[in-house]
């Protein structure tokens, strides 16, 4: 028996351990499944799982694959991603706090529910259900990308990258429809120690060859100066783009579903303050050094012939400069992060879909245990979609999702700020902000244009909170529904 067949079966097996403890953890629960069960376990995740699942949610293969392949193509200029998540952990105590008790007074389940209750408007619920599910489905395309990737080169192409796809939609999907929410947290709880320390792991690895930290950079200075300075060799990272990225990363990071969701799960505010405390955290430790690490290394230690794609920095470094049982174990981790993140992932867009698209306005008309079966065919729906998108990968994942899926999410920003701020944001305001902002950034991105250098994000970010501050204060009203509350107050 090969390597490639043994690595295989050490992350098989692995994946199945994980399924054995979502099946016993369900059977431990034997309580009826409800909506709020199913989707946002109970609101009852405790300050010890919930910093675990914000870290496993945030930290997906792109840890492995993406944040490698980034430094490796744009050098520290990608570091403007640790920077910005001061401002995520900050939106998770101020925003998060504030939107958790709304929702514990209110009965949400999703942004698009403090929409439609903020704002009256079934308009804005069903367009920021669309542009959330639609954004989330192309970063959970990507993450069976990356679990591919992993799977099929730490198996020395033992199995083809559409078969590990196969594998990463088949189990993601047992977790997810016997698990639900409270599997997920379960599972993420566990996986989210085996990422971080997979990743340092990894890091240690690719140092050890190119002789430690001092020689890395030593080396990278005297051979491509231009990895340790921004914009970078591509150039990409300049004044602007740099700009860009500390609005873009943390509101659409934030507001990805699986993020932003995290709020609504959380027992009491204590659990949210150490949730946000584990972003910067786990941030530093993978981003700011190990994929930092391996990116830079990849440069001294692999021939540029035999990287078909930056992602694939990581796996073809453990191949070459480790062990295949240590290469197999480190590639279980980063698949571990991906699959946590997919199991996230695939459980809110079936929640936004189910409850905010295919039942809206008829979720009291249906039990709960028909509102449940509902929400498992659109997983199978879904899973499907995104695995098919996912046979026909982009060569980097990373910049798919910062340029397509957290810019669009971002255009959310705007209206539910305002919304939780201000008592005189309008209906109106915030539709008509939304609508033109998401066109204009689709529209700037399809035609590939950038008017005066700055780009399409920025004009539809801005405009966005132009019309909507300049139409609300031209209706000037306090726009509060009756039993919202003093804003302030919450």
């Amino acid at each position: 028996m090969n390597t490639g067949v043994i690595s295989f079966l050490i992350i098989i097996g692995y994946l199945i351990f994980m399924l054995a403890i979502t099946i016993v953890n369900n059977k431990k629960k034997k309580m009826e499944e409800t909506a709020v069960g199913f989707f946002l376990a109970g609101r009852g995740v405790s300050a010890v799982l919930l910093p675990l699942t914000m870290i496993a949610a945030m930290q997906s293969t792109f840890a492995f694959l993406g944040a490698p392949g980034m430094y490796y193509t744009h050098g520290i200029s990608y570091m403007v991603l640790i920077l910005s998540q001061v401002w995520v952990a900050m939106m998770v105590i101020y925003f998060g706090n504030k939107i958790r008790k709304l929702s514990l007074r209110r009965g949400y389940l999703s942004i698009g529910d403090f929409f439609e209750d903020r704002f009256q408007s079934s308009y804005l619920k069903i367009i920021a259900s669309i542009i959330s599910v639609l954004m989330t489905m192309v970063f959970l395309s990507m993450q069976y990308v990356g679990n591919a990737r992993a799977l099929s080169i730490v198996t020395d192409g033992f199995i083809s990258y559409q078969f590990a796809i196969i594998v990463a939609v088949v189990f993601s999907l047992l977790y997810v429809l016997i698990g639900g929410a409270s599997g997920v947290v379960l599972l993420d709880a566990i996986q989210a120690v085996i990422l971080m320390v997979g990743m340092v792991v990894a890091a240690f690895i690719a140092l050890k060859p190119v002789g430690g930290v001092k020689a890395l950079f030593e080396t990278t200075a005297a051979t491509m100066p231009e990895l340790l300075s921004r914009p970078g060799p591509q150039g990409l990272y300049n004044d602007k783009y740099w700009v860009m990225q500390f609005i873009v990363l943390p509101f659409g990071i934030w507001l990805c579903p699986h993020i932003w969701n995290k709020s609504l799960m959380a027992k009491d505010e204590r659990a949210l303050a150490r949730s946000a405390i584990s972003i910067p955290v786990s941030q530093v430790i993978i981003y700011a050094f190990s994929a930092l690490f391996i990116g830079l290394a990849g440069h001294i230690l692999i021939n540029p012939s035999e990287l078909t794609a930056a992602d694939n920095v990581l796996p073809l470094m453990m191949t070459k400069y480790s062990s295949w049982l240590v290469a197999a174990f480190v590639m279980a981790a980063a698949i571990s992060a991906g699959t946590s993140t997919i199991n996230a992932m695939l459980l809110v867009s079936s929640q936004i879909v189910s409850q905010d698209l295919v039942l809206f306005g008829r979720k009291d008309k249906v039990s709960d245990k028909q509102n449940i079966f509902i929400s498992r065919i659109i997983v199978l729906i879904i899973s499907i979609v995104c695995a098919i998108i996912a046979l026909r990968p982009p060569e980097t994942l990373v910049q798919v999702v910062q340029d397509v899926a957290y810019t669009g999410l971002a255009q959310l920003a705007p209206p539910f700020i305002a919304g939780l701020y201000w008592s005189k944001a309008s209906k109106k305001g915030a539709a008509v902000g939304l609508t033109v902002g998401t066109v204009i950034l689709f529209g700037t991105r399809i035609l590939n244009i950038t008017p005066l250098g700055w780009p399409g994000f920025m004009w539809a970010f801005f405009i966005n909170i132009i019309l909507l501050v300049v139409i609300s204060l031209m209706e000037n009203k306090n726009t509060l529904p009756e039993g919202f509350g003093n804003i302030s107050k919450i």
